[in-house]
Parts: structure tokens; C-alpha cells; sequence
């Protein structure tokens, strides 16, 4: 199977992977975290496995899709990582607040801050023009 896949069709099924292996992550940490900020009791079996199966499959789709449009030049394991510690972080953040309204917040605009950097980081530079060189006489020219 992998002689007819190309290299791209590869490296996508990869970050498609990859994408959903941090969205089961953050699935996870964001259950125990909503269930401490909800004052509920802990976590069943059946919700790990929901919310892990639901942010996987989310961030399996889109991964690839921010991935090949808006943060091409990053390196693709920074496009995984990034936004998945900085989305926990700000879940983090919320559930040490106290406060549910930040916890919704600080998620995904932890996530999108870290996106917004790692385009700004990684963006296209454009090339820089030689200025032409000056030349200086000294005391005899």
C-alpha cells in the first residue's frame, strides 16, 4: 500500500495521526479539568473515552488543514505540540482561576496564540536586496 502513496499523502496520514494522538491528550486532561472546575465527581471510563474520542477525531481534521495553510514553514512536530501544551495550559489557568468562563477561553485561545506565533515565527521572509557597495577613497584617491 505505501508504493502508491505519495509523499505528501504520507506525511499528511502522519500529521493526521499525530493530530489525533494530541486531541485524545488533550481530550483527556481536559476532562479532569472540566470535571475539578464543574465541582462533579470524578470521571468515568465512558467519559475519558468520549472526549478523547471526540478532540481526536477533531484534531485529526484539523491538524493537517492549519497545518498546510496558515503554518507550512513550521516544523511539523511544533504545529502538534505547541498548541496542544499551550491549550492545556490556558485549561490550566482557568481551573486554577476557579473560574469555568475562563477555563472556555483560555483553551482555545491558548491554542490559537500558540498557532498565531508559530506563523509569525515561521513565517516567509522575503529576500533582502544587496544594496550596492560604497567605496571610500582614503587620503590618497
Amino acid at each position: 500500500m505505501s508504493e502508491f502513496l505519495t509523499f505528501k499523502s504520507r506525511l499528511q496520514l502522519g500529521l493526521m495521526l499525530a493530530g489525533g494522538i494530541a486531541g485524545a491528550i488533550a481530550g483527556c486532561a481536559l476532562t479532569v479539568f472540566g470535571k475539578i472546575i464543574a465541582g462533579a465527581p470524578p470521571a468515568t471510563l465512558a467519559d475519558y473515552v468520549w472526549n478523547m474520542a471526540q478532540c481526536g477525531v477533531l484534531a485529526a481534521v484539523i491538524s493537517p488543514l492549519v497545518t498546510w495553510s496558515a503554518l507550512r514553514r513550521a516544523p511539523l512536530w511544533r504545529t502538534v505540540v505547541e498548541p496542544l501544551a499551550a491549550g492545556i495550559a490556558g485549561a490550566a489557568a482557568g481551573v486554577l482561576l476557579g473560574s469555568a468562563a475562563v477555563f472556555l477561553l483560555l483553551t482555545p485561545l491558548g491554542m490559537a496564540a500558540a498557532m498565531l506565533r508559530l506563523g509569525h515565527r515561521y513565517r516567509e521572509q522575503p529576500l533582502l536586496r544587496h544594496a550596492p557597495r560604497r567605496i571610500e577613497h582614503g587620503a590618497n584617491g
